[in-house]
C-alpha cells in the first residue's frame, strides 16, 4: 500500500527530471485508514504540495485528478476500491482521495494481514490504533514525509510490522459464525499478456504490483463464515498449477482479494503473433459445519508475440483522454534494452574500436566520443529511420511491434523507439547509464555522462547510406536538446533503463546467434580512418551542446593522433570560486553546487552552497586529487548534514563523487572555475 501512496509522487518526479521544471522540495502525504471487523477499510489520502505554484501547474496539466492516482484507483490496482472520490482542494494545495477498500486485510495463519509496504516505521500503537511514518529522500533537497494512521477494530492485539515483507498484522478476537454461506466470485484478468515481459508478470514488486495476470475477488454474502479458502491458477501450458493461496476465514460481508503473478515459461518468446491461451482458476472453501464447496473457472486471454508491445495498462473504459493513460506502459520498454545480448556486445565492441578504444564511462569527453562513434558508425553502415503512421499517437490498445536491438542491426532500420532502444542498449553495454524519453509521436535516447551532464541524441537523424541524408551527430544532439527543452507536463515518460531493470523489468531470453553475426550482416569500419574524428589530432574537442565543460588551462591541444585531448595537470591552484552541479545516483535528481575555495599549500578551506543550503568545509589536495569534508546546514529542514566530496582536478574543472555521511545518499558532482 505504501508504494501506491507514493505513486503520485513518482508521477510528479518526472517534472524535475533533467531540470525541466521546478523542484518538489517536500511533499507531505497524510493517510487515514479505518478497518472493520471483516477486513474492509475506509481510506482517506491527502497529498499536500509545497507551493501553490507547483499545485497550480499540476492541476493545469491534469484537470482530471484521477489520472494522477490511476495505479491506486483503476483496474490494474492491487486493491479493489469502491465509492472512490478524487478531488483537488485549492485552499490547501492538495489532492484528496477517499475510497472503500474491499478485503484490505485478510486472515491467514491466525492473523489479519495488510500489505502496507516496505520502508515504514511504527512510531506509536495501542490495541486499536497504530501510526507509521515514512521518510523517502529522493535527493539532497527532495523529501517525502508521510504519516499513516490505521484504526483497527476492537479486541485487537499483538500488532506487528515486518519490514522485510512490508506486512502489518494483528490478532483479533472474534466469535465463529455458523450459518449459510454464499460466495460471490468475480475474476478480473488482463485481456492481453506481452510475452516479451513474461518475467515481469511473476514479480509483484514491479510497478506497484500492477502487472498481475488475474485478480480473484470472493465476497461472502451469506450469514456464516467461509473457512479454509484455497485458490490456485494455471496459465495454459506455460505454467504449472500455482501453490495454493490459503485464507483462514472470510467473515459475512468480508472479502478476499487474491492476485496471480505467474512464473511463465520462456517458451512464450517463441510466439510471433497473438495466441489464445486459457487461464484456469480452481478454488474451494468450507462452511463451519465442514461442508466443502469447490469450482473451476476458465478465462481466455491473448498471449502477444515476442515483438508486440501494448502501450497501455489502463482499460479503455477507464481512460480519461489524457495521453499518459494511453501510454502508461511506456516504462516497460526497458525490457527491450538487451545490453547483455552478445550481438549488442559485439556491435559495442566495433563502436569502441571505431572510437579509438576510449573508456566510455571514464569521463565526459570519452563518453561523447563513444556516442559520436556509435551514431557515425550506424550511419556509415546504413542504419536508417523508419516509422509507421500514427506511431505513439494513435490510441490503440493492441499496441505495435517493437524491435530488439539485434533486430534493428539485422534489418538496418527501425522506428524512433527502436533506434532509441538500440542506442540505449549499446551505451548500457559500456556502462553509460541511458534513458529513453517517450513523448507524443516520438521517442529518443538520453545518455547520462560521467559528470552527471546529459547527452540527448535524435537517433532519427540516421538516414542510412542508401538515402545519403543523415544529419550530423552535432545536429542530432542539438535537435534532441531542443525537443527535451519543450517537454510538456503530463505528456512524456522518461524511462530510466537501469532502474527499471533493477526493479525487475528484465529482457526476455533470446535465441543464441553466431558470434560472427555482426560481420555476417555486413558491418564494417570505414577503411580510411582510425577513429571518429574526435580523437584524431589530439584536439580534445567535444561535440553537441550538452553543457559539459571541456578544455581549460590543463588541456593538452595539438597532441599526437589518438590522444583525444585528454587532460594533463600543471601546477594546481584552486583558490577561487567553482560552480556547477551535483546529481543523486539513486534518483537522478540534480542541483546547483558552489565552492569558494582558499588554498594554503595542500590544505583547502572555504564555504559551499548546495542549492539553498550553506556550509563550511576543510579539505586537502594531493596531486590532482581533492578531498573535501563539508558541514552543511539545511534551513528548510532545520538540520545539519556532513557531505564528503572526492574528486579530481582537470584544468578548471573538479569532478568526482560525494556521499552524505550516515546515510545511503550518494552521487556525482562537477564544478568549473568561474573566478
Amino acid at each position: 500500500m505504501k508504494r501506491l501512496f507514493l505513486s503520485l509522487l513518482l508521477m510528479l518526479l518526472l517534472i524535475s527530471v533533467f531540470g525541466q521544471f521546478v523542484r518538489l522540495n517536500t511533499i507531505k502525504i497524510y493517510a487515514d485508514a479505518t478497518f472493520d471487523a471483516q477486513g474492509n477499510m475506509k481510506l482517506s489520502l491527502k497529498w499536500v504540495f509545497p507551493t501553490n505554484a507547483l499545485y497550480m501547474q499540476v492541476k493545469s496539466a491534469f484537470p482530471n485528478p484521477y489520472v494522477l492516482v490511476r495505479n491506486l484507483t483503476t483496474f490494474s490496482s492491487i486493491f479493489e476500491l469502491t465509492n472512490t472520490k478524487v478531488n483537488y482542494e485549492d485552499s490547501k494545495n492538495s489532492i484528496l482521495v477517499e475510497a472503500d477498500v474491499l478485503g484490505a486485510a485478510a486472515c491467514r495463519k491466525g492473523r489479519w494481514e495488510f500489505n502496507l509496504g516496505k520502508g515504514a516505521e511504527m512510531i506509536h500503537s495501542t490495541n486499536d490504533m497504530v501510526i507509521f511514518v515514512i521518510v523517502n529522500t529522493q535527493s539532497a533537497d527532495e523529501v517525502v514525509f508521510m504519516t499513516m494512521k490505521l484504526t483497527l477494530p476492537s479486541n485487537c492485539s499483538e500488532l506487528k510490522y515486518d519490514p522485510s515483507s512490508g506486512i502489518f498484522s494483528y490478532a483479533m478476537k472474534r466469535k465463529n459464525v455458523s450459518g449459510t454461506v454464499s460466495a460471490d466470485v468475480n475474476v478480473k484478468v488482463k485481456p492481453r499478456i506481452m510475452s516479451a515481459l513474461y518475467k515481469v508478470y511473476g514479480m509483484p514488486d514491479v510497478e506497484d504490483g500492477a502487472y498481475w495476470v488475474a485478480k480473484f475477488i470472493l465476497t461472502n454474502k451469506g450469514k456464516g463464515d467461509i473457512v479454509d479458502l484455497r485458490i490456485s491458477y494455471k496459465l495454459g501450458d506455460y505454467t504449472s498449477w500455482s501453490p495454493e493461496s490459503v485464507y483462514d476465514v472470510v467473515a459475512p460481508n468480508g472479502a478476499v482479494v487474491d492476485l496471480y503473478y505467474p512464473i511463465i515459461s520462456s517458451n512464450v518468446t517463441q510466439l510471433k503473433s497473438q495466441t489464445p491461451v486459457d487461464l484456469q482458476i480452481k478454488y474451494s472453501y468450507k462452511d463451519r459445519s465442514g461442508k466443502t464447496y469447490s469450482d473451476t473457472l476458465t478465462k481466455r486471454i491473448q498471449m502477444m508475440g515476442v515483438n508486440q508491445f501494448e502501450f497501455s495498462n489502463v482499460p479503455e473504459e477507464e481512460r480519461t483522454g489524457a495521453w499518459i493513460d494511453y501510454f502508461s506502459n511506456s516504462p516497460l520498454v526497458a525490457a527491450f534494452v538487451t545490453h547483455l545480448d552478445d550481438v549488442v556486445k559485439s556491435f559495442a565492441g566495433l563502436v569502441s574500436q571505431y572510437s579509438g578504444g576510449v573508456a566510455a564511462a571514464a569521463n565526459d569527453q570519452d563518453a561523447i566520443t563513444f556516442c559520436k562513434a556509435l551514431y557515425d558508425l550506424a550511419a556509415y553502415n546504413g542504419i536508417s529511420y523508419q516509422t509507421p503512421s500514427g506511431f505513439l499517437v494513435e490510441y490503440a490498445s493492441l499496441g505495435q511491434d517493437v524491435k530488439y536491438p539485434r533486430d534493428v542491426l539485422r534489418d538496418k532500420a527501425g522506428t524512433c523507439l527502436d533506434l532509441a532502444i538500440l542506442f540505449a542498449a549499446v551505451c548500457q553495454a559500456v556502462n553509460l547509464k541511458s534513458f529513453i524519453v517517450v513523448i507524443p509521436g516520438h521517442a529518443f535516447p538520453v545518455i547520462l555522462l560521467p559528470s552527471g551532464d546529459i547527452l540527448p541524441i535524435e537517433a532519427t537523424g540516421l538516414g542510412g547510406a542508401a538515402v545519403g541524408k543523415s544529419a550530423s551527430f552535432e545536429q542530432a544532439v542539438h535537435s534532441a536538446e531542443e525537443t527535451l527543452g519543450k517537454l510538456q507536463l503530463g505528456k512524456f515518460f522518461i524511462v530510466d533503463v537501469s532502474e527499471m531493470q533493477k526493479n525487475g523489468v528484465l529482457p526476455p531470453e533470446l535465441p543464441q546467434l553466431p558470434s560472427t553475426v555482426i560481420k555476417d550482416w555486413g558491418y564494417s569500419l570505414p577503411k580510411a580512418t582510425g577513429g571518429t574524428g574526435t580523437t584524431t589530432g589530439g584536439t580534445g574537442t567535444t561535440t553537441g551542446g550538452t553543457g559539459t565543460a571541456t578544455g581549460g588551462t590543463g588541456t593538452t591541444s595539438g597532441g599526437s593522433a589518438g590522444s583525444g585531448g585528454r587532460t594533463t595537470t600543471t601546477t594546481v591552484n584552486l583558490t577561487g570560486t567553482f560552480t556547477g552541479n551535483y546529481r543523486n545516483n539513486a534518483t537522478g535528481q540534480q542541483g546547483e553546487l558552489e565552492f569558494n575555495i582558499n588554498q594554503s599549500g595542500n590544505n583547502l578551506s572555504g564555504t559551499v552552497w548546495a542549492d539553498e543550503d550553506f556550509g563550511e568545509f576543510t579539505g586537502s589536495l594531493s596531486g590532482n586529487t581533492v578531498k573535501i569534508t563539508a558541514k552543511i546546514e539545511s534551513y528548510m529542514y532545520e538540520t545539519t548534514y556532513v557531505v564528503i566530496f572526492n574528486g579530481t582536478v582537470q584544468g578548471n574543472v573538479i569532478q568526482g563523487t560525494y556521499t552524505i555521511q550516515g546515510s545511503n545518499v550518494a552521487g556525482t558532482f562537477q564544478v568549473k572555475r568561474t573566478q
